[in-house]
């Protein structure tokens, strides 16, 4: 008699024998029990779940002549007949092969017939997300209303591309991967069945490799049975499907924590020297990294690591890995995984991946110069604005400034004076004039706009020069309008310092692009602007208003002669 196929010797002949889909045996097993039989089934799951394989166990229930506790005795002549295929009325058709309209309209025709040899007629419509749009069509009304002697059985691994009419008309239950345990253990029972030897680590692999498919594990199984002679070893799993020991990775694993480019490559060439291919060894890579975070991150899920085997080399590799290091290192191995999909040089592309493994420190490096660099910037400008901090508590101190709030009669006669003097001497000037200008001609929306705007303009001239943030930071905009911008401050080093021509120059670039027009800086001290505002607010004659208190002061004081004003 010819071999057959592990998979097919050991398929489920009673819901007691569908492993891990015990959510879907047992609502069935009571429904048959109880006669609460539904007109059509959708069983949807991945591959190898056992989805056809219950569909068959719930024909044979159906029509089985001597039914115990809801499942089929596989015993009378019934249950013989389906399990070997030559009942008629229990059909098994491939969606795939046959998802023309006429095929299911061939079906729609013949469900109205009873059954010849059993009590029900089934159709097991396999992957029926193949059907076309017009076949769907074609089921919808024979799926709702079938005769009482028909029921449909739709299995299929892709239910969202089914149509949700036919979704709505269908009992739905959802087949789930395979718990590890659980395939062991299966896959245990049946070497001891069998007879075969085989190693626990290579029943673990095969369950892991299996991604939760009974179908998949068992020929896995099969095909190291066939490879093996006395004892189904490991390494005998890794060998007939072209994947990379644990071991191998954790040494190379170690030697990309240690960023040794040399010892990475000469790791890597031993493995293609045996053949492997590159795109599953990176595969596997991602993999043994993505189990090694969960190690990090959740130790207690131990059963859903996929591919690694928690040992103590593992978890000293895992502990030379910090949580960014890990992100950047799944991070750069998926991104070449999708560009290997259209790369000619796979290997050449690994080898990139792997050398940029090994040098995480270059941009880390990089990333912390700049921070220094932006650190150090910082700490300049603040050593600044404390040097002028100081600067004007002397003053305060000697009396040379008043304090905000403060009002005495002599301080205007001592101080503005001395500025129109230090005008004289060369220093930067506000035109007094101007200010008056804005003062009167003020735009209360454009000031609204400049004060909404004020906090992006010293984030953009931070992003030129963190000094020109630092000497406008003090600084307050009171008006806007014709033309231009007043902008208090209290620091007369900070006044003088933001219309020196270079750093005013940038302001204005900077407010012409937030703003979206062009405006002219002029800054002033507070006590300043305090009077030109109140002269503003009071003042109705225009002769009053052009002539400057301040130039007069100074030219009693120290005569007409010696005064020149530049605006």
């Amino acid at each position: 008699m010819a071999y057959t196929a592990l998979y097919r010797v050991y398929r489920p002949q009673t819901f007691q024998d569908v492993v891990g889909q015990e959510h879907v045996t047992i609502t069935l097993r009571n429904a048959l029990r109880e006669n609460r039989l539904s007109h059509a089934y959708l069983f949807n799951g991945p591959r190898g779940t056992g989805k056809t394989s219950a569909a068959k166990i719930m024909a044979k229930a159906v029509n089985c002549e001597q039914p115990t506790d809801g499942e089929p005795c596989n015993q009378c002549e019934t249950c013989k007949a389906i399990s070997n295929g030559s009942v008629t009325d229990v059909l098994e058709i491939d969606a795939a092969s046959n998802r023309g309209v006429e095929e299911i309209r061939d079906i729609r025709d013949k469900v109205k017939f009873a059954p010849s040899d059993v009590k029900y007629k089934v159709y097991i419509i396999d992957e029926v997300h193949m059907l076309t749009t017009e076949a769907f069509n074609a089921l919808l009304k024979t799926l709702e209303e079938p005769p009482s002697h028909v029921i449909f059985i739709l299995a299929t691994t892709e239910p969202h591309k089914l149509p949700a009419t036919i979704i709505s008309r269908c009992q739905r239950f959802d087949f789930h991967r395979i718990p590890l345990k659980v395939m062991v253990n299966l896959l245990q029972r049946i070497c001891q069945s069998q007879g075969v030897q085989v190693e626990e680590q290579a029943l673990q692999l095969v369950a892991k490799m299996a991604e939760g498919g009974a179908r998949d594990a068992l020929s896995l199984l099969d095909q190291a049975i066939s490879y093996s002679k006395d004892l189904v070893r490991a390494s005998d799993i890794m060998q007939i499907t072209g994947t990379v020991a644990q071991s191998y990775f954790s040494v190379l694993a170690r030697y990309i924590a240690q960023n040794d480019v040399a010892q990475v490559m000469e790791q890597f060439d031993r493995v293609m020297v045996q053949g492997k291919d590159p795109e599953q060894f990176l595969h596997d890579f991602l993999y043994y990294y993505r189990d090694m975070l969960l190690l990090k991150t959740a130790p207690q899920l131990e059963e859903i690591v996929e591919r690694t085997m928690i040992d103590d080399q593992f978890q000293e590799v895992a502990k030379l890995y910090s949580l960014p290091t890990l992100y950047a290192a799944i991070e750069t191995c998926n991104q070449a995984l999708s560009q290997l999909k259209w790369s000619t040089y796979a290997r050449v592309l690994v080898e990139l991946t792997l050398v940029k493994l090994c040098q995480p420190t270059a941009q880390a490096t990089a990333a912390s110069g700049a921070a220094a660099t932006a650190t150090s910037e910082e700490l300049t400008a603040l050593a600044t604005r404390l040097g002028v901090l100081e600067q004007r508590l002397n003053q305060v101190l000697q009396g040379q400034v008043s304090l905000p709030g403060q009002h005495k009669a002599e301080e205007p006669r001592k101080s503005e004076p001395r500025r129109v003097m230090a005008a004289a001497g060369g220093g930067s000037r506000t035109p007094l004039n101007r200010v008056r200008e804005v003062a009167k001609a003020l735009d209360e929306n454009l000031t609204r706009q400049v004060r909404g705007q004020w906090s992006q303009i010293l984030a953009d001239l931070k992003k030129i020069k963190i000094q020109y943030q630092a000497w406008l930071v003090n600084g307050q905009p009171v008006a806007a309008g014709n033309g231009a911008v007043v902008v208090t401050f209290s620091s007369a080093i900070h006044c003088d310092k933001t219309m020196e021509p270079e750093l005013k120059g940038v302001v204005e670039r900077v407010m012409s692009t937030v703003l979206g027009r062009p405006l002219q800086l002029l800054s002033v001290m507070e006590e300043e602007w305090q009077g030109i505002d109140q002269q503003a607010a009071q003042k109705d004659s225009p002769a009053a208003e052009e002539e400057d208190p301040f130039l007069a002061e100074a030219i009693k004081l120290v005569g007409e002669g010696l005064i020149e004003v530049k605006d």
